[in-house]
């Protein structure tokens, strides 16, 4: 989740566009914001609560929440102190929207 797109983007814009991998089996995906951690210690909540307002004042809903396959990746093998679980936890809570890992194995 990135505010700026990264060479690696291709590869989740792919999988959206292609409706494969997590996106498999879904009659339209569209993506309607990204963005970044907010990089240490974190600011991942506020930033998409602010995006969440933003979307609901042009009466864009969203129906699932992704982190992409780089932050799963960040977490599991690059020491990011992020708690996925924790954060995917409180984004169903606060936003009832479902929150899933990993978005494609490119």
């Amino acid at each position: 989740i990135q505010d700026g797109s990264r060479i690696g983007c291709a590869k989740c814009y792919k999988a959206v566009n292609d409706g494969t991998f997590a996106f498999e089996g879904m009659d339209e995906a569209h993506v309607v914001f990204k963005t970044s951690c907010g990089d240490c210690p974190g600011l991942v909540l506020p930033k998409v609560d602010v995006q969440m307002l933003v979307l609901d004042s042009l009466g864009e809903h969203v129906d699932a929440v992704y982190f992409g396959t780089c932050v799963q990746k960040a977490t599991a093998l690059m020491n990011c102190p992020m708690n996925l679980e924790g954060v995917s936890a409180k984004i169903e809570e606060k936003f009832d929207v479902p929150v899933r890992v990993g978005t494609h194995e490119y």
